[in-house]
């Protein structure tokens, strides 16, 4: 089973190497730098040496030279050589008797080479300077002063085995200072964390209102719980709206439910054939209307998942309306049509349904007449459905839109209405990208008004 860290755990997992290879880094320009540094100073008091021998071979000689030579101690060596015969004249204490290194004379130049190791010495690398020089009796001779780099390779090591320290130091300190920050940077979260658990634990939906604290400043965590605050209202209004409408469809359905098992027990008892006839058109009544409930609680469910499945194709929308207004014609209504030509895309059942709940709900509430109209309003369709009822007081028409809402219930109830064909409407031209409103007509009756878009036609 993987095993997936912590999120202070993964910021030091992927900020350790890092400080590593950079220690890395450090340590080895230091180390190559401290290596220059030590090795050039060994090679300046090798130079120096030689200069200040040459000046004390040509006032003393060279049988004076090394007992009054100041300079030299024990971590150097010097050698007088002849360059005629390549033989060390003379040489301080522990010197080998062969030369450090075999050179032919130059004139007034200094050289200086390093020696891997020299016969004799200690093991380990020497910088050896060399120098003509020539005593008081004229007499010419090779001047070579030995500087040991052990003692820098000694300084080196232990400045390494510092550095190392230093830096183990260093990045343990690092990864505490880290550790320290996250778990700061964190703590907004963990409160974050504390409250939603105990939202989750409290068992009942949030209540309305920010639900988590809000930390100060516009930084991402602030962000963070602002979004956690609106998801979690969000969360609130559908649980509250899927508990009204669990209720109001168990409600709806008990209904016709009860009508028709009174109907049914009806139907079981002997009664002349007239009566029976009109108690199972009754129930057949009550089934249909029970479809239709069920069939509407489908459509708004699926909607309420957004997976409401639209058939999309271009379709003439003034086909669609004549077709649903000549259906309320056939029934004997007198409905005024006027339409133009609008062509959209769009689902042509769906649009049907929207056309059909409005004309239904234009019969069900007019006095005479229901008046329809379609046309163009800039890149939207508009249609208008109009009764010569009463219109919708202001407060009610947004209300009016919402699920099982019914502003004249008894009158809704009488003729057929489940309280969801407005609230199909609305999400129906929602899918579209449309907008449905409850208005008034310039005559003062009732309006609903869809806009869907449309581009303009052409020609």
């Amino acid at each position: 089973m993987r095993v997936r860290l912590g999120l202070r755990s993964r910021i030091l997992a992927l900020t350790m190497p890092v400080v590593l290879l950079i220690s890395a880094a450090l340590a080895g320009i230091v180390y190559l730098s401290l290596g220059q540094v030590l090795e050039a100073s060994a090679r300046d008091v090798a130079r120096a040496e030689v200069v200040e021998l040459r000046a004390d071979l040509a006032v003393h000689g060279v049988s004076d030279l090394i007992g009054t030579h100041a300079v030299l101690d024990g971590n150097r060596v010097v050698q007088v050589v002849d360059p005629r015969t390549r033989e060390v004249v003379a040489a301080t204490g522990g010197a080998p008797t062969t030369p450090l290194l075999r050179v032919e004379p130059e004139g007034d130049s200094v050289r200086v080479e390093k020696v891997s190791d020299v016969t004799g010495l200690p093991e380990g690398a020497w910088v050896v300077a060399t120098a003509d020089a020539a005593s008081p009796e004229n007499e010419h001779y090779t001047l070579l002063v030995g500087v040991p780099t052990r003692v820098e390779t000694t300084a080196l090591g232990q400045s390494t085995e510092f550095a190392f320290i230093g830096a183990v130091g260093l990045i343990a300190l690092l990864g505490a200072v880290t550790t320290f920050a996250v778990g700061q940077a964190l703590r907004p979260v963990e409160r974050m964390r504390d409250q939603v658990e105990a939202v989750a634990a409290s068992g009942a939906p949030p209540a309305p209102g920010p639900a988590l604290e809000v930390p100060a400043g516009r930084d991402e965590l602030a962000r963070l719980a602002e979004t956690m605050n609106h998801l979690l209202e969000r969360m609130h209004t559908a649980d509250a709206s899927r508990r009204a409408f669990v209720a109001d469809a168990g409600h709806e359905l008990r209904s016709p439910l009860a009508t028709i098992r009174v109907l049914l027990d009806r139907l079981a008892e002997e009664r002349p054939s007239t009566d029976r006839q009109a108690t199972a058109a009754r129930a057949s009544a009550e089934v249909d209307r029970l479809a239709v409930l069920v069939e509407d609680l489908l459509t708004l469910a699926s909607a309420d998942e957004h997976a409401m499945v639209l058939h999309r194709a271009e379709i003439d929308l003034d086909d669609v309306v004549l077709a649903e207004t000549g259906a309320l014609r056939a029934r004997g209504m007198p409905v005024s049509v006027a339409v133009e030509p609008v062509r959209l895309e769009g689902d042509p059942a769906r649009l049907g349904r929207v056309v059909r709940n409005l004309l239904e709900n234009a019969e069900r509430h007019r006095n005479e007449v229901v008046r329809v109209r379609l046309g163009h309003d800039g890149e939207a369709a508009v249609l208008t459905v109009d009764n010569d009822g009463p219109p919708i007081e202001p407060a009610d028409r947004d209300r009016v839109f919402n699920r099982f809402v019914r502003l004249d219930d008894s009158r809704t109830r009488g003729t057929g209405g489940t309280g969801l064909g407005l609230a199909i409407v609305a999400e129906i031209v929602a899918a579209h990208d449309g907008t449905v409103e409850a208005t008034e007509s310039p005559e003062g009756w009732c309006r609903f008004a869809v806009k869907l878009p449309v581009q303009a036609p052409s020609g």
